[in-house]
């Protein structure tokens, strides 16, 4: 008994979704002229709505393919990068030094000779990348005390701790330091690929998880260009650069910070290190970013000062044994990565109970471990098949 088209669009429900009936219900109509032996203009069409013509699927998405799919972001020294031999490379949405030519001839030449310049005297990379985060109120060290699994309730003013954050399920989420600014405020940085996703849980955790407490976190990350020098020599380059400043080891000692200022922006100096050498992050005003950066190049020149790229970060953090970003993939515990002491026996974090199910407590678990390669002229290279 069904023979009208308004029917068979009540019946179907073909011809009430976003393109009114003008894409999906023709194949209908065409269905149920074909069973009636008739025509389509015999057995009739619904009513259509905007929009009255078919839309593509590849209107809908526009430019959004390939680079235009989703935004390229530079940093304030992306210009002084290419201008000076950089080879650049997508870092999640962001474009960083990979290497730079003046070092060597290809990625595996420069980045070695990039280390030796970072151990043997004094290098600076943009980490302009890193994710930045305020963190105000009266209840801001509870809060970091309850996101991080090591505690930073005690934290003293003026300096900085290194941090991990976990998942609900334990496994570990982000790494990334802290460093309190006043009794009530920290500045938190978080991983480059992480940023947003972070940002996104703290914001979850205070709407959901702790309403009740007075904290408001705010992303900073592109108010800041950020640089780090490291290496024996960086303290020498550091009060070359900023002459004003007092970097001593009694006014900055390791993890301390100073704030100051620099052609009228907001100046911030962290000695912190993930090379293992002496090594500090300068924070300045994004729009001052290229000028600090040239200044640091140019005093630095004395000391053996040189830019390096982010195949030498890595592999420095390897030399260091700290862990890089491969190794937060989603999959590992404090405990697989060697930094279970880092929470000890408190609780009350994010992730605190479920981080101690017998499963991650394996002793078959994989591990964090150092490799050296025994053979002489070999190389080992990421995804390599161990024996």
């Amino acid at each position: 008994g069904y023979e009208s088209v308004e029917h068979l669009k009540r019946y179907t429900t073909l011809g009430m979704g976003t393109d009114q009936g003008k894409t999906s219900n023709f194949a209908a109509l065409s269905a149920m002229a074909a069973l009636r032996r008739a025509t389509i203009a015999q057995t009739g069409t619904t009513p259509f709505r905007p929009p009255y013509a078919a839309v593509a699927i590849g209107a809908l998405a526009g430019r959004a393919v390939g680079h235009h799919f989703m935004p390229v972001r530079r940093t304030p020294m992306h210009d002084w990068h290419l201008a000076n031999g950089a080879e650049m490379l997508e870092v999640g949405l962001w474009m960083r030094p990979y290497f730079y030519r003046d070092a060597g001839r290809d990625v595996n030449e420069a980045y070695v000779a990039e280390m030796r310049i970072v151990r043997g005297g004094a290098g600076l990379m943009d980490i302009s990348t890193l994710g930045k985060i305020d963190v105000q109120g009266p209840d801001a060290a509870i809060f970091l005390d309850r996101v991080y699994a090591n505690g930073f309730a005690k934290l003293p003013v003026g300096r900085a701790r290194y941090g991990v954050m976990l998942r609900d399920d334990g496994v570990v989420f982000d790494d990334g330091t802290t460093t309190r600014l006043s009794q009530n405020r920290f500045f938190m940085t978080t991983s480059t690929a992480r940023a947003a996703d972070v940002l996104s849980r703290l914001e979850f955790l205070l709407d959901t998880a702790w309403p009740d407490l007075r904290v408001a976190v705010s992303s900073v990350s592109d108010e800041w260009a950020a640089m780090s020098t490291a290496g024996p020599r960086s303290r020498d380059v550091l009060a070359a650069a900023f002459p004003t400043l007092d970097v001593s080891n009694e006014t900055l000692p390791h993890m301390g910070v100073i704030e100051a200022g620099f052609d009228g922006r907001a100046l911030r100096v962290i000695r912190l290190s993930y090379s293992g050498e002496r090594a500090y992050e300068i924070y300045v005003g994004a729009s001052a970013g290229e000028q600090a950066w040239s200044r640091l190049i140019e005093a630095g020149a004395p000391f053996g000062l040189k830019p390096y790229g982010v195949e030498a970060l890595g592999a420095l953090r390897v030399e260091k044994g700290h862990v890089a970003g491969p190794e937060i993939d989603g999959r590992t515990t404090l405990d697989d990565l060697g930094l279970g002491r880092m929470a000890g026996k408190r609780g009350g974090f994010v992730g605190d109970v479920l981080r101690r199910r017998p499963a991650f407590q394996a002793p078959d678990r994989q591990r964090l471990i150092g490799l050296e390669c025994i053979e002489d002229g070999k190389r080992l290279r990421g995804g390599a098949i161990l024996f």
